[in-house]
């Protein structure tokens, strides 16, 4: 380890949004959990505590070296899947998800730990002399490393982390160079999802598939079969939802209509926009929200942390969370630009890709723009193992940045 380099070439413009991020975390979470008589709640104490054992992991991945990272992918990423297998058997079960091991007062939860190993793992193949995405053999060896965790993690069941393995893939699969329409094949599972109860969207979605298939000159077999997919995709996915979980059906169905169960499945959104749009533009001031202080907000200081930031700091408030989610992927992607090894380049734009699928998916689930999946805020919202699996993304792109010149 070279003092010197982490010295002269520490990226503080990367660093300075995620330490705004934090702080602001520590101030909406001692909000979120000080009830109306004044008393604050043990959360606090605890996300302190959490935040001070994320301060030695973000140190450890900060600066372990990246050779060490790089040799050792295909070890960690086994470890990863061998905790997920674990889990399932001899794991915590809350809210009928088993998804937890218990260490006396902690909890850990291996998923967080296996986007990281999924991360390194495919940055170490895609940077490869040899790996060319263009290919049949690479994209099915990407695809399949992609799809062991998550379907380890949606036998859970966790459906929202289970969509950030993808999310994080997507990103660097394009940056490792996989042609576009292969990309739109890959995505076009989850804008079918999207689609499953519009029809004539649907139709549409099909004809725009056709019209690409057709310019990039890909046979008519491969174009069939993309259909017959999607016709499976749609017409089966509603019998497929019928045997989840009955709080899973209920999600998906507040969010094609909130005002389906306003006081059952409905209750957080509703709440949630009411917390938000009462904000307005400054907010009503920090210690304030009266939708916060009434407990109106279930999971105010984890899953719905930005509700809480809307009505205390308003749209102002908010519009600095986004911009500082904003300007650390940003950074991501030109440290990327800028960096020399193909290894250390893909795992910024990974991390970035992370980011960007939590921040995104949280704060749209707030605001009723997508269902109610569980996914915490990064650096926002309470926990342990998603705060520690940030702080560590955080320490590996920092790493990264000070050796971005360096093959």
């Amino acid at each position: 380890m070279n003092l010197r380099v982490y010295r002269k070439h520490n990226d503080w413009a990367l660093l300075f949004p995620a330490m705004f991020l934090l702080v602001l975390g520590v101030l909406a979470i001692y909000s979120a959990t000080r009830l109306a008589t004044g008393d604050a709640d043990i959360y606090f104490e605890r996300h302190l505590i959490y935040l001070g054992m994320g301060m030695g992991v973000f140190g450890v991945f900060f600066f372990m070296p990246l050779r060490l990272w790089e040799d050792s992918a295909y070890i960690v990423f086994a470890f990863s899947l061998i905790l997920l297998i674990v889990v399932l058997f001899f794991g915590v079960q809350t809210y009928g998800a088993q998804r937890w091991f218990a260490v006396g007062p902690f909890r850990f939860q291996p998923s967080e730990f296996a986007k990281l190993a999924l991360i390194v793992v495919l940055a170490r193949y895609i940077s490869g002399k040899r790996v060319d995405l263009s290919r049949g053999g690479p994209i099915v060896l990407t695809l399949g490393l992609v799809l062991l965790p998550t379907a380890l993690v949606l036998q859970q069941p966790d459906l929202g982390t289970a969509g950030a393995f993808p999310a994080l893939a997507l990103p660097m699969l394009i940056w490792g160079g996989m042609p576009r329409i292969l990309l739109f094949v890959l995505v076009s599972p989850m804008i079918g999802l999207m689609l499953i109860y519009n029809l004539w969207l649907w139709i549409v979605f099909l004809l725009v598939a056709v019209v690409a298939f057709r310019v990039s000159r890909l046979s008519n077999l491969l174009l069939g079969l993309f259909i017959a997919c999607q016709v499976v995709l749609h017409f089966g996915a509603p019998r497929f939802i019928a045997t989840l979980h009955p709080y899973q059906q209920a999600r998906i169905q507040t969010f094609f209509d909130p005002g389906s169960d306003p006081s059952g499945s409905g209750w957080q959104v509703l709440q949630s926009r009411i917390a938000i749009g009462s904000g307005e533009l400054f907010g009503k001031g920090y210690l304030e929200g009266s939708q916060k202080a009434l407990a109106f907000l279930p999971m105010q200081h984890n899953d719905f942390i930005f509700s809480v930031i809307g009505e205390e700091l308003g749209f102002f408030g908010t519009v600095l969370v986004v911009l500082a989610f904003v300007a650390l992927v940003l950074r991501a992607l030109r440290l990327a630009v800028q960096c020399r090894s193909a290894f250390g380049s893909l795992l910024l734009v990974g991390v970035g890709g992370l980011i960007f699928y939590h921040a995104a998916v949280n704060m749209a689930m707030t605001m009723g723009l997508f269902p109610v999946t569980g996914l915490p805020l990064p650096f926002l919202s309470y926990g342990g193992s998603f705060l520690w699996t940030m702080l560590a993304a955080i320490g590996l792109m920092g790493n990264v940045a000070a050796h971005r010149y360096e093959y």
